[in-house]
């Protein structure tokens, strides 16, 4: 049977994985806290998994965070942010419940709590308070109101949930604070054009005069060559409470709920590599785990919003090799960049990433365990970035201006490359992470 463990994304030691949470810089470490199960591949559990890494190559496995153990979170610890104030880590989340019975648990039946909980080293966390339950929400809104994200503007404490109101249309509500404790309703950020049911994993990302709120809005009209998964990753402008100009972040077919954090004058971002929803068999749950995160990327803004693997990343690149002929062969942890003067094809195994015409087309051929291919449309791709690990590729067109992730499965040694229509294919090896225990 084929091994499909990643060499360098992060993954679950056993069990379930999805939406990253908590993204922070504390105490000397990157603290990266992931929606997790590791009893059961199919994640009824839904608790706070955490690694933290001083240099995102040497990692540490630490005990989980949180636990649905109170009667404001039984049903799972969904998805939150973390922010310091006065040397602790404070984190917030929405505490899920569930009532027994005859429910839809969009209208009834449901609770979804604004929970807070505090830390003195990152890792440990005290008695879990409830901040804010639907009582306190809008009365137009579901009782789908999720995923808070905390950030600091203006010398005080802002906090953005995604919502559903009872017409079925998405929105963002912002809270302000003064202690991170009381929160006061500020405003409303309502889609100006394109527009979802609900508006799930809101954050803020500011760029000079420049703000982005990006989100996983659910329920997007299919369009060709647009919101081709089941639901989409993307931004919108900020305009004071209006929402607009969204754009995709990712057309590929893995990557759900993205998290940015702040380390420097660096904003970076970790996405789920999987798809809530999805109708595929994922293989790798005969391995007893399912899905990982996406590599750290770093988000700038030029005009364009691009995303790329962190400097970080890049230098986990080892034995760079040029290739001039159109035939060779490369590992299943690898890196592969090109530049484009033009229409082009990379075939990888059975998969082909080409762009003819104006369209960017990947096609996974039978190694996308049903799924087939996935496109975009850009007026030029000037370089490819391919980043391969064992069973997920991330591949990124001009410097991250457009991107595309997915899970792959096959049950090849390594990587098999042609190339037409590409003068020169530089390859690397990709250096794995190490992995330690830490406070288990």
């Amino acid at each position: 049977m084929p091994d499909y463990r990643l060499k360098y994304h992060l993954m679950p030691v056993t069990g379930w994985l999805n939406d990253p949470n908590g993204l922070s810089f504390y105490k000397g470490r990157y603290q990266i806290f992931y929606q997790e199960d590791e009893k059961d591949c199919t994640g009824k559990l839904k608790c706070w998994g955490h690694y933290s890494t001083a240099d995102f190559q040497h990692y540490r496995k630490e005990a989980d965070a949180l636990l649905p153990d109170t009667e404001d979170d039984k049903d799972g610890c969904y998805s939150g942010s973390a922010i310091e104030y006065k040397n602790q880590l404070h984190v917030f989340y929405t505490g899920n419940v569930k009532h027994a019975g005859n429910y839809d648990y969009i209208h009834e039946g449901r609770e979804h709590n604004l929970m807070h909980a505090v830390s003195d080293d990152g890792i440990h966390f005290t008695e879990k308070k409830k901040l804010l339950s639907n009582r306190e929400y809008p009365k137009d809104l579901t009782l789908h109101v999720r995923d808070p994200k905390v950030f600091e503007m203006d010398g005080s404490f802002h906090l953005v949930m995604g919502a559903r109101t009872n017409e079925d249309h998405g929105c963002i509500l912002e809270y302000r604070s003064s202690d991170l404790i009381h929160w006061k309703l500020e405003k409303r950020l309502v889609p100006s054009n394109v527009n979802g049911y609900m508006l799930e994993c809101p954050d803020v990302l500011f760029f000079k005069d420049n703000a982005f709120l990006m989100c996983s809005p659910q329920g997007l009209p299919k369009i060709e060559g647009m919101y081709q998964n089941v639901y989409d990753t993307g931004t919108y402008e900020v305009h004071g409470d209006v929402l607009s100009n969204y754009r995709s972040l990712d057309y590929g077919f893995d990557f759900y709920a993205a998290q940015t954090m702040h380390a420097g004058n660096r904003i970076i971002l970790i996405g789920w590599m999987g798809m809530p929803d999805a109708q595929y068999t994922n293989p790798t749950a005969d391995e007893n785990w399912m899905h990982a995160l996406t590599m750290p990327r770093e988000v700038t803004y030029d005009g364009v919003l691009r995303q790329y693997p962190i400097q970080e990343i890049l230098g986990l690149r080892r034995n760079e090799c040029i290739h001039k002929e159109n035939d060779f062969i490369c590992s299943k942890a690898s890196c592969i960049t090109f530049s484009s003067e033009g229409c082009f094809l990379l075939k990888m195994n059975d998969i082909s990433l080409s762009f003819r015409n104006g369209t960017v087309t990947l096609d996974m051929g039978n190694s996308g365990s049903g799924r087939k291919v996935r496109t975009f449309t850009a007026d030029s791709i000037d370089d490819v970035s391919v980043f391969i690990d064992t069973s997920c590729m991330e591949i990124f067109f001009n410097h991250g201006e457009y991107c595309m992730t997915a899970r792959y499965y096959d049950n090849k040694n390594d990587i098999h490359t042609i190339t037409e229509g590409i003068k020169e294919t530089v390859s690397y090896d990709m250096e794995p992470f190490v992995i330690e225990k830490g406070s288990l």
